[in-house]
């Protein structure tokens, strides 16, 4: 979890957001994780901080490029204090692979005070064994995890993209793929999947 410490862009541009985030049941050409963040620290239940930004995968097969560990690295180095408790809260294109959600566990499992929130746009592998199993070790350990819908896609158009102002235009079938990857969601932390949902490729 030592990745050189990369600081987070601001925003995204429509182009990127509509390309990467969109839940399509075949998302072929999608192979980087684009991961919008936010960060509240409180200490004694009062908010001291807030923080939001964007990290993009760094192409290659090192884990400690992926956008999850990219984030964890500049997060402990400008953010964590054993004195504060921080909610954090993910907005990612895609599910975390094995290694980073299982780093992340760890993370999570040695930092009590920090509370994190995962949104995901797609999911990553979702028939292969390894992948489920991390996604349930970081339930395990307290993470909440979730599949965006309509309200958090349009939240990420507010907050994470340079929209000029235009509001945000859903895709055909967006509210149907996010109740189908949800029911996968559910079956894969609860278990298994069973076989009559879709597999999700990418």
């Amino acid at each position: 979890m030592n990745p050189p410490i990369r600081h987070p862009m601001d925003a995204m541009y429509p182009g990127i957001f509509y390309f990467h985030f969109r839940n399509l049941r075949k998302a072929y050409g999608r192979n980087e994780t684009w991961l919008c963040f936010t960060v509240e620290g409180t200490k004694h239940r009062s908010p001291t901080s807030w923080k939001s930004g964007v990290f993009r995968n760094q192409v290659g097969p090192d884990p400690s490029c992926h956008a999850e560990m990219c984030f964890l690295s500049w997060f402990c180095h400008n953010m964590l204090s054993p004195n504060k408790d921080y909610e954090v809260t993910w907005y990612a294109s895609w599910s975390p692979c094995p290694e980073c959600a299982g780093q992340v566990a760890e993370f999570l499992a040695r930092h009590r005070n920090v509370r994190l929130t995962i949104f995901t746009a797609r999911l990553y592998y979702c028939s292969n064994p390894g992948f489920q199993q991390g996604l349930r070790r970081l339930s395990q350990e307290g993470a909440s995890v979730l599949i965006m819908g309509y309200e958090d896609f349009e939240y990420c158009w507010e907050i994470f993209v340079y929209n000029d102002g235009q509001p945000f235009e859903p895709w055909k079938r967006l509210q149907d793929n996010s109740l189908s990857l949800d029911r996968t969601l559910q079956e894969i932390l609860h278990g298994g999947v069973s076989p009559g949902l879709p597999v999700w490729l990418f």
